[in-house]
């Protein structure tokens, strides 16, 4: 068995993530359509048929938008927390709420997977991030965040691969054509994770022994992906922390190359 990692897409328009160990098939958030999850997942050729659980960050439709279609078509479990569980019910209609575990906040085996999430600070009624024991390797998942807490850190360091978010630049954000209190959002505590913030998390995570890097959620408008790399691996290359490390940049349309561990 090994660790198999594929961020099918990565975005404002729809987040969906595949992690496996060969035995246990999991996917974080449900933000394609059914039909774009199922033409995403052939290219690591597995099916949705295949998927045993989806697992939910919050409830924002980016990270939702399948779920009414994959539910009905596969009855597929689906799992978050109370408050998240609750909110999708009421938005989308679904019964998420169904499969909650009582212990979902302190962690729990899912198959052959063992599944810790964490609190996150994003403007959703229980946001978190992921990390996960698959293979024995640490994978960590940590998007749509608004500052690096305490908890991520203590979550997400020493993790083997992170995800994680790189959403803007802040100079593009600020000279770009969002008005004034979208810029705001963007940048406040519970909005979304800058390059430079990025950049300033990756040093502590490459000192706790991260070694390949995912960098998500990048805006469309207001980042580029030869800009978010240039600003952390620049950070990096101060301290002599760059060599070794692997970077990948997950993109709106297309999936990232399947990783291996």
């Amino acid at each position: 068995m090994s660790a198999k990692i594929c961020v099918l897409a990565s975005g404002s328009k729809g987040n969906c993530t595949y992690i496996s160990d060969g035995v246990t098939r999991l996917m974080i958030d449900a933000g394609l359509s059914c039909r774009r999850t199922e033409q995403a997942l052939s290219t690591v050729g597995v099916g949705l048929a295949e998927i045993d659980a989806i697992l939910l960050t919050h409830e924002h439709i980016d990270h939702t938008y399948g779920l009414v279609a994959i539910e009905r078509k596969f009855g597929t479990t689906v799992l978050a927390n109370r408050p998240t569980a609750y909110s999708v019910d009421i938005k989308l209609t679904t019964n998420v709420s169904r499969f909650c575990k009582d212990n979902f906040d302190t962690g729990f085996k899912f198959g052959t997977i063992y599944v810790t999430p964490f609190r996150t600070m994003h403007d959703a009624v229980c946001p978190v991030g992921y990390t996960l024991m698959v293979d024995g390797h640490r994978i960590s998942y940590v998007t749509d965040l608004g500052e690096v807490t305490e908890s991520v850190r203590q979550n997400v360091l020493g993790s083997e691969l992170v995800i994680l978010e790189s959403n803007h630049d802040l100079e593009m954000l600020a000279t770009g054509s969002y008005p004034p209190d979208l810029q705001a959002r963007i940048r406040g505590k519970n909005g979304h994770l800058s390059n430079e913030q990025c950049a300033t998390f990756a040093e502590e995570l490459v000192k706790s022994g991260t070694k390949t890097f995912v960098l998500a959620h990048l805006s469309e408008e207001n980042n580029t992906p030869s800009l978010a790399l240039k600003t952390i691996q620049e950070r990096l290359a101060k301290d002599n922390l760059d060599e070794g490390v692997r970077w990948i940049v997950a993109s709106q349309n297309v999936p990232t190359e399947v990783i291996e561990l």
